[in-house]
């Protein structure tokens, strides 16, 4: 099922509901003109799934994945001229294990690596 984000509802508990219910499917952000902005992937109200967030001209500004509430694997954001600013990587666990940041030239700033909170494990 795939909804507006106007259609939903979110709890005090950060669920999001759909008709009273938690939500399962797709919650789409529309802009004015028609066109699809973000995409969110849900289970039983919980983010569950890819995940996209797209400039007005339609460039790439976040792509990642969620494991029931996780940011898990890798996750992009871009700045609004196209350069990639961040890539993340999270474990199973939702840890980040490595963080890179670059500016709007394309200049590496940051870059953090960590053993997570379980010891190494992924």
């Amino acid at each position: 099922m795939r909804v507006n984000r106007d259609e939903t509802e979110m709890t005090p508990g950060l669920v999001v509901v759909h008709n009273g219910q938690p939500f399962t499917g797709e919650l789409v952000d529309v802009a004015a003109d028609g066109t699809v902005t973000g995409l969110t992937t849900y289970r039983d109200g919980i983010e569950d799934g890819p995940q996209w967030e797209r400039y007005p001209d339609g460039r790439p500004q976040l792509e990642g994945q969620c494991d029931y509430g996780s940011a898990v694997g890798e996750w992009r954001e871009w700045h609004p001229n196209g350069q990639l600013s961040e890539h993340t990587v999270f474990d199973r666990w939702g840890d980040v294990r490595r963080r890179q940041r670059w500016d709007a030239d394309g200049t590496l700033t940051d870059d953090e690596t960590s053993d997570g909170a379980h010891g190494g494990e992924w």
